[in-house]
């Protein structure tokens, strides 16, 4: 099984008064923080999708049906890659826990087409899930009836359920799921990291 990480870089970042893909915890850039996690948990490189211009020596794909939000992203992974799933994140996640994120791997059942945390509020994170590459289609149809929601899949596809208390048992305070769009969440981010450090 072939697994092809997609780190996703959109918005504009009106709340936050800046672009993410400029935005730097301990002098790393956000962006390069997830790029060097999924180099480590993948064999496979990071693709960077989206649009806008990323510092050297990152480079951008961008979305092939651009405006249309992360669906737009995945369908380009899913079009741009030959890999059996694509694992598809946001570029504005500073807490990503690696062994989440190595459970997940473990646990990603190949048969099914989308492996999704699920919290118990009804929630979901489609922005830190497996998709796998057979999904194409019905990527494609959804677009074409104007459907970008990506929760709208779960509806037709199979899905395999990442629990709540299997996110509790190894990220007690679900900081993997922490992003950062506005200032305040910026400055809470770097409050974090600060306490991480002492």
């Amino acid at each position: 099984m072939t697994i092809q990480p997609v780190i996703l870089i959109g918005g504009k970042g009106k709340r936050l008064g800046k672009d993410k893909v400029f935005l730097s915890f301990e002098n790393t850039l956000l962006l390069e923080r997830t790029y060097r996690l999924f180099k480590e948990s993948f064999k496979e490189e990071p693709l960077f999708i989206g649009r806008g211009v990323l510092p050297y020596p990152y480079k951008i794909i961008p979305d092939s049906i651009p405006g249309i939000g992360p669906i737009g992203g995945l369908f380009t992974a899913l079009t741009y890659t030959n890999k059996d799933f694509i694992f598809l994140a946001a570029c504005d996640m500073p807490f990503i826990n690696k062994n989440l994120l190595s459970y997940m791997k473990n646990m990603l059942n190949t048969n099914v087409d989308i492996y999704i945390p699920y919290f118990d509020n009804g929630m979901i994170e489609p922005l830190f899930a497996f998709y796998n590459r057979r999904l194409i289609s019905l990527v494609k149809e959804q677009i074409k009836i104007e459907d970008y929601k990506l929760r709208s899949l779960l509806n037709t596809a199979s899905v395999q359920f990442l629990s709540e208390s299997e996110i509790e048992s190894i990220d007690p305070d679900f900081l993997t799921f922490f992003n950062v769009n506005t200032k305040s969440d910026f400055e809470k981010a770097q409050e974090l990291l600060s306490d991480k450090v002492r």
